[in-house]
């Protein structure tokens, strides 16, 4: 029996092949897999899949259902995207994250008596990918290589405000040959501590750094933004014409209230707030206690959704994205329980038709895909998929894992396309 994984070492967004030869003519191996995050050790995450060998005992994951596992749709990449923790926390998770350590996954395969085993590292950016911490002005990390391109994407995050995450997607796309500058906005040093009354002046010493560094200096300057970053990163777009691409990864079509529990707005500018669509937290805790009492899952969804249906100010917390002169590339699941990305995808598309906006834009929608972080393969789709609340209360992002799966890898290699060249169709 020959197990054959690779490639040895790539990037955590390149795909593995497995597939074995030397089986018995239709005979049953069991192929496990196992990695522990570098930055959290203690935890450990596993999966499986039972395969039936052809008449020529080969078995190739990337052709073939497995019989039984933690999946059930075929996909060489089966295994990772459906890894499911064993143990550690989901705090020691999101505690340390850095790209500078690598990923390695070990490839178990099992038949009657034999087994062979196979490591992989995964690199969260190619070694000359470097970086510079920003503290001028704005709080921030640059990742560049010394050939980089002239083009230099500002990296913004959703409500978390986990930074440190953020830096795995500058990473790869550093790695991809870009500029990639991640800007925290709040919940980090002496900005504000809540995703509320962020001031997009901000943003102003953001842009004009860019333009002086020696690094960025004259480059195009694109943006990629997920969740809440994806409505700031559409809101900045509408404002500031030195952007020239925008990826907009889970959107939504208004500045919406803040992350605070007050009524204020996400955004000011000039000491100014933006005009914006008021959340109803009694229809949230209402929806909460009706999933509750169903045993269903639960979401934030049907709150944003019932906030944009019940507003009387629409127009005016609409984000105006037909005043900005850059070409714009949206991406949303159908069942985002996030909130309403998809809804509010469609609207950004209607409108600009409208205005007959002489940029080139488009948006992908993914059945079965909900909320995912928008690079493949990087943290185990479990961690996002759902956490349980209490005992009948089951937070959900949407989704399944296959749906989730390839509305990561299509999402990625579309937006690499967008940032190198044009948009993809």
């Amino acid at each position: 029996m020959k197990l054959h994984v690779g490639p040895v070492v790539g990037l955590c967004n390149d795909k593995i092949i497995i597939n074995i030869s030397g089986l018995p003519p239709l005979g049953k191996v069991k192929i496990s897999a196992s990695l522990c995050l570098p930055w959290a050790k203690k935890t450990k995450f596993e999966s499986y899949a039972w395969f039936t060998a052809d008449s020529e005992g080969n078995v190739d994951l990337s052709k073939q259902k497995p019989d039984s596992g933690t999946y059930d749709f075929i996909d060489s990449m089966g295994l990772i995207v459906s890894m499911k923790m064993v143990t550690g926390k989901i705090k020691d998770i999101v505690e340390n994250i850095s790209p500078d350590n690598s990923l390695f996954i070990e490839i178990v395969a099992e038949c009657e008596k034999y087994s062979v085993r196979k490591k992989v590292e995964r690199l969260f950016k190619n070694h000359d990918v470097k970086t510079e911490k920003v503290a001028d002005g704005f709080v921030g990390e640059l990742f560049y290589t010394e050939n980089s391109s002239n083009k230099t994407i500002v990296v913004l995050g959703g409500s978390d405000g986990n930074t440190a995450a953020l830096s795995l997607i500058s990473a790869q796309l550093a790695s991809h040959g870009f500029n990639a500058l991640s800007v925290a906005y709040f919940n980090s040093k002496e900005l504000p501590k809540k995703l509320a009354e962020i001031p997009l002046d901000y943003f102003d010493r953001v842009f004009q750094w860019l333009n002086k560094n020696p690094i960025t200096s004259g480059n195009d300057v694109y943006v990629h933004g997920t969740s809440k970053g994806g409505e700031l990163a559409l809101l900045l777009a509408s404002r500031n014409p030195i952007i020239k691409k925008v990826v907009a990864f889970a959107p939504h079509a208004y500045c919406f209230q803040g992350l605070n529990y007050k009524n204020v707005s996400s955004w000011t500018y000039g000491g100014k707030p933006l005009p914006f669509i008021r959340l109803k937290y009694k229809i949230l805790f209402l929806n909460m206690l009706d999933c509750l009492i169903k045993n269903t899952p639960f979401g934030y969804a049907y709150t944003y959704k019932t906030g944009v249906d019940t507003a009387t100010n629409k127009e005016a917390a609409r984000i105006k994205i037909e005043n900005a002169n850059a070409n714009i590339l949206l991406f949303a699941g159908e069942n985002d329980n996030i909130w309403n990305a998809y809804d509010g995808c469609v609207e950004i598309m209607d409108t600009l038709s409208k205005h007959n906006y002489k940029y080139n834009y488009n948006f992908f929608a993914y059945k079965d895909s909900g909320h995912p972080f928008p690079s493949p393969y990087i943290i185990p789709l479990s961690v996002t998929l759902s956490m349980k609340l209490a005992p009948r209360l089951v937070f959900v992002t949407g989704g399944t894992i296959e749906g989730n799966a390839k509305a990561q890898v299509d999402s990625w290699s579309k937006t690499i396309e967008f940032f190198k060249n044009c948009l993809p169709l």
